[in-house]
């Protein structure tokens, strides 16, 4: 698994990014589900992300999980503004690169001690401010207070709170729970039973959780057909 230190980014973007690039990948969809895991393990340590940031990281976590689900469960259908959500995530990603990319550009040329670029016409040219011959202060002023009137009056972000799901950690300590009672039990299931829209990402947690288990052969999992029901049971 990929380490990251809090000395070596800043912000969920910074640490996307660092991942993608450490495994050499494009920023696709592909690439940002095989990173997810990576991204999990290390906002699950909340000590290394600072608490007045952790909404941040936690709703590009959201996004991953929703890509990752969506790469395992092909015939998982995502709600429009889902599939939006999974674009302007991969948008946002590829812009933060660039904006980082010149960043560092910057940075080189500053560090050589460049601090000033122009045409060279005017390279020793003294700047000198030259307003109109009758310009007064008041003039000024107004043109100041036409300019500040057309700017839009700025308003306060509606505040949301952030519904709690239940970590991965706990589902599969539930999942274990429950199925050594010995009995099976459909995906739906053990999900809640729960099916609409906003019970979604229990949905994908408990999916994950049950991959987890069948990945350390703690459980059986059964299929009739294609596209069919799964069940999952215990392997004791």
């Amino acid at each position: 698994m990929y380490e990251i230190s809090t000395q070596k980014f800043s912000g969920p973007l910074d640490l996307l990014l660092q991942l993608v690039e450490k495994n050499n990948f494009e920023i696709t969809e592909i690439s940002l589900a095989k990173v997810t895991q990576d991204y999990l393990s290390y906002i699950e340590d909340q000590t290394l992300v600072a608490s007045e940031e952790l909404a941040d990281f936690l709703v590009i976590a959201a996004t991953l999980l929703l890509i990752k689900s969506k790469t395992l469960l092909p015939v998982l259908t995502m709600e429009p503004e889902e599939e939006e959500e999974i674009l302007d995530l991969e948008h946002k990603l590829q812009l933060y690169k660039k904006y980082k990319e010149k960043g560092g550009e910057i940075y080189q040329l500053w560090q050589k001690g460049f601090f000033l670029f122009t045409r060279a016409p005017w390279k020793d040219v003294a700047v000198q401010f030259l307003p109109p011959p009758h310009l007064s202060i008041s003039d000024l002023a107004e043109s100041f207070k036409k300019i500040l009137a057309g700017f839009e009056e700025s308003k306060p972000l509606e505040e949301k709170k952030i519904a709690r799901i239940v970590s991965l950690r706990e589902r599969i300590q539930e999942l274990i729970e429950k199925l050594t009672q010995g009995q099976s039990y459909s995906l739906t299931e053990l999900a809640g039973g729960k099916t609409n829209k906003e019970q979604k990402m229990d949905l994908i947690v408990t999916f994950l959780a049950v991959l987890y288990l069948a990945k350390k052969n703690l459980i059986k999992i059964k299929q009739e057909k294609n596209f069919s029901s799964l069940w999952i049971s215990s392997q004791k």
